[in-house]
């Protein structure tokens, strides 16, 4: 009678700490999604703002081609953000963009002028602050998550479960030595 209790109450801890862990590894999880859906939001207003600025350029660089149309490309493409890996890699390629876009925009003092590409300018640096912003909180989230697989014993229940580990969202190496600056 005494082993059967005792054996009912180690079951229950088990059964009880297995549905904690669970439900701690689900909030780590949904934190770390939560966390790159504020990102993605981000990403997609400098993409915007990007889109924005080529166009305002446009009219003051026509023959300035090649850069529009790099831009357009990457426009293009589809899950440009669907995950962390999939924006570390775009960064690669955005990074360079937006800087040819400012180099452009030296060449032309009427444009350095321009209020609407000065506001755009205004709102692109504002909007990398976010996204670094942003990108601390989500490392952060994906580092408890991570975390969570990797110690022993809540490992053990994200094995059984599938649990997949999160990508770290990396800052291009020409915004990690420094803040970003957006200036004529």
């Amino acid at each position: 009678m005494i082993y059967t209790t005792i054996t009912s109450i180690i079951c229950g801890a088990i059964i009880l700490w297995y549905l904690l862990t669970f439900n701690r590894l689900i909030q780590a999880k949904n934190a770390v999604d939560q966390s790159w859906s504020n990102i993605e939001v981000e990403l997609k207003r400098r993409f915007d703002l990007i889109q924005n600025l080529v166009e305002t350029t446009k009219g003051y660089a026509r023959h300035e081609t090649e850069t529009f149309r790099a831009v357009a490309e990457l426009r293009s493409k589809d899950k440009l953000f669907a995950d962390a890996n999939a924006a570390n890699e775009s960064q690669a390629s955005l990074a360079p963009l937006i800087g040819k876009v400012m180099i452009l925009a030296e060449s032309y003092p009427q444009l350095r002028a321009d209020r609407n590409f000065l506001k755009l300018q205004d709102e692109l640096t504002e909007t990398e602050n976010r996204i670094a912003t942003r990108r601390n909180a989500y490392n952060q989230t994906v580092n408890r998550y991570q975390n969570l697989l990797d110690f022993i014993p809540s490992n053990i229940v994200g094995w059984v479960h599938a649990f997949v580990a999160k990508a770290f969202f990396d800052a291009p190496d020409e915004l990690a030595d420094a803040a970003p600056k957006v200036t004529l």
